[in-house]
């Protein structure tokens, strides 16, 4: 009789491709409409690039480390693999729950009443924050590749079992499962607040209405992604933690149910687009512009190319067109003859 996790790997077969796909197709249209100027004026738009961008890379390793997981083909089973592969599927995933809490804290700023807290909500200082957090994430992360050890003997990489490892796994638990969602919701709700107020107040110009408005659905936008994030985000940390603490759960029936939560997790890197689409207008206005553009760009080209019948592109007939070609082969003959 197979065991749960027996039955996962079966089903990552047809369950990692799918993922791979909506996650690619999904972040390069994030990436392609959060690039236009409306919205790329605004620093959380420069967050919401970032999470795509770490989304798409961690698809790229954990999909196919997947797949190949049910061939019993395992990278991280590899004296150079144990040590970058817990590195890096653990390091863009902190990084993008990261971009998440500065989006979240940018949106604050840029919905408050002091000046002060609107002149941090810009791109410049988003920029900065991008770079300097991806940089402590990455030496944070560091030591993923020390507490995991290739065993020769059994070919295997195990998880070192020290106060060090437990203590570090602990603080891993408490920033991404902990403190990420309560600092997440602080801002989330403060956030409300604040459009809470200014709605109470005289509405703005007419000249900042169009500015006001995307801020108003980034800050929509955004809430909703925090909220989905930490329903499909907490099911795998509960089980990270209980492997942690406990080593004795680590069975093949515990193994089975991570392995789930592995891909349920997954959903975290491609529904953000469908999130965006259904609650942010200025999102989906652009997103179905461009998508018009390229679809008249391509009309356009196929019109163009298109010959009515009996006409060329000078506007002659077949017959002119014809006799032409004639006295060109001639020439042509003629030229070479000489």
């Amino acid at each position: 009789m197979s065991t749960l996790a027996e039955k996962v790997d079966q089903t990552t077969i047809y369950i990692q491709p799918i993922h791979f796909t909506l996650a690619m197709i999904t972040n390069l249209l994030n990436i392609c409409v959060l690039s236009t100027r409306t919205l790329r004026s605004s620093a959380c738009t420069h967050y919401f690039l970032t999470f795509s961008f770490s989304s798409i890379l961690y698809t790229c390793i954990l999909c196919p480390t997947q797949i190949l997981r049910r061939y019993s083909i395992l990278w991280i089973n590899t004296s150079v693999g144990c040590k970058l592969n817990p590195y890096l599927l653990f390091v863009l995933p902190m990084q993008a729950n990261l971009m998440l809490i500065l989006a979240a804290f940018d949106r604050f700023c840029s919905s408050s009443t002091s000046i002060k807290l609107r002149a941090i909500s810009n791109v410049r200082i988003a920029q900065y924050s991008i770079v300097c957090t991806s940089l402590l994430c990455a030496l944070y992360m560091l030591p993923m590749m020390f507490i995991y050890e290739f065993n020769s003997t059994l070919q295997l990489c195990v998880q070192l079992s020290t106060m060090p490892t437990t203590v570090y796994a602990f603080s891993q638990i408490a920033i991404y499962y902990i403190l990420a969602p309560i600092i997440m919701m602080i801002f989330g709700a403060l956030t409300i607040l604040n459009i809470r107020q200014q709605l109470k107040r005289i509405q703005p110009i007419a000249g900042s209405s169009q500015n006001r408005r995307t801020e108003s659905q980034l800050a929509r936008m955004l809430i909703i992604q925090i909220t989905i994030h930490m329903v499909i985000s907490l099911p795998f940390g509960i089980i990270y933690l209980i492997n942690t603490f406990i080593p004795s759960s680590r069975t093949l029936f515990i193994t089975g149910i991570r392995l789930i939560f592995v891909a349920w997790q997954q959903c975290d890197y491609f529904v953000p687009f469908f999130l965006y689409t259904l609650s942010g207008g200025v999102y989906r206005e652009k997103l179905f512009r461009m998508l018009k553009i390229n679809s008249r760009e391509k009309n356009a080209i196929n019109t163009l190319t298109r010959k009515p019948p009996g006409i060329t592109q000078y506007g002659h007939s077949d017959r002119r067109k014809s006799t032409l070609q004639v006295a060109t082969a001639r020439l042509n003959t003629a030229v070479g003859e000489f």
